[in-house]
C-alpha cells in the first residue's frame, strides 16, 4: 500500500524539478549492522537524485537505532549535513523518510535528523519542506481509497513535523504566508514567492477542497 502511494507521488513530482517529494524507487531498507553500511560523505555530496534514494534507505535505519554512541551520532550528522547541502540530497532523503515504516511509527523526529535540518541552508530546505506538507495534504482529499487517504494523511503529518523544526524562521514565514494567500485565494500583490507558489498550485491543478486543506495546515507557520 505504501509503495502504491509512493508511485503515485512519483508521477506528480516528476513534473516539478524543485520538488522534494518523490516516490521511493530504491531497494527496501535493510537492517543496519554497522556504521560502515552508511554511504560516504562524498557519495551524498555528489550523487544524483536517484542515487540519493538508495543512500536514504541506508541512513534511515541508523537514525532509529536505540542508544547510538556519540561517535555514531557524529558520523550520521556529518553524512546528513552533506546530503542536505543540495536539493537532490534533500529531495532524495525525504522521498524515502516521510513514508518509511520507521518515521510513520515515531512521534518525534530523531535528534540527529532535527539538528541536520536546522543546520541546512533555509533557502534550499524551506521550499522543499513546504512541498512535503502541501503535496500529501492535497493527496489526502484527492484519493478516494480510504487506505491511500490515511497514508497520505500520515505522510503529511511527517512533513509537518519536519517543517515545525524550522518554525519561526523568516524563510518559513515568508513562504508560508505566500502559500496561505495562494491557497486562500487572497493574493495581495505579485512578489516572487507569490508567483512561485501560484505556479506550483496551477501545475498540480489543486481544487477548492485541496486549497482549503492546505491553507488550514499551513496557517500555523505564517
Amino acid at each position: 500500500m505504501k509503495k502504491t502511494l509512493l508511485l503515485l507521488l512519483s508521477s506528480m513530482i516528476a513534473k516539478h524539478n524543485a520538488s522534494a517529494f518523490v516516490a521511493r524507487s530504491s531497494p527496501a531498507a535493510r537492517p543496519l549492522t554497522s556504521m560502515s553500511a552508511l554511504p560516504t560523505t562524498t557519495q551524498v555530496s555528489n550523487d544524483d537524485f536517484m542515487k540519493q534514494l538508495g543512500h536514504a534507505s541506508q541512513i534511515i535505519p541508523a537514525l532509529h537505532r536505540s542508544s547510538p554512541s556519540e561517535e555514531e551520532s557524529a558520523v550520521l550528522l556529518e553524512v546528513l549535513q552533506k546530503q542536505f547541502a543540495h536539493s537532490d540530497g534533500i529531495r532524495g532523503f525525504f522521498a524515502v523518510y516521510l513514508t518509511s515504516a520507521e518515521s510513520l511509527t515515531m512521534e518525534e523526529v530523531p535528534s540527529v535528523l532535527a539538528e541536520a535540518v536546522k543546520g541546512a541552508d533555509t533557502k534550499v530546505m524551506v521550499p522543499l519542506a513546504c512541498m512535503n506538507v502541501i503535496m500529501p495534504t492535497a493527496m489526502s482529499s484527492i484519493h478516494q481509497d480510504p487506505e491511500l487517504k490515511e497514508c497520505a494523511s500520515k505522510t503529511a503529518d511527517n512533513g509537518i513535523k519536519i517543517l515545525r523544526l524550522l518554525k519561526g524562521d523568516s524563510d518559513v514565514v515568508s513562504n508560508c504566508k505566500a502559500i496561505y494567500q495562494v491557497s486562500s485565494d487572497e493574493v495581495e500583490g505579485g512578489d516572487d514567492l507569490i508567483e512561485y507558489w501560484n505556479k506550483f498550485f496551477s501545475n498540480y491543478k489543486y481544487g477548492s477542497e485541496q486549497k482549503a486543506d492546505i491553507s488550514r495546515v499551513i496557517k500555523e507557520f505564517c
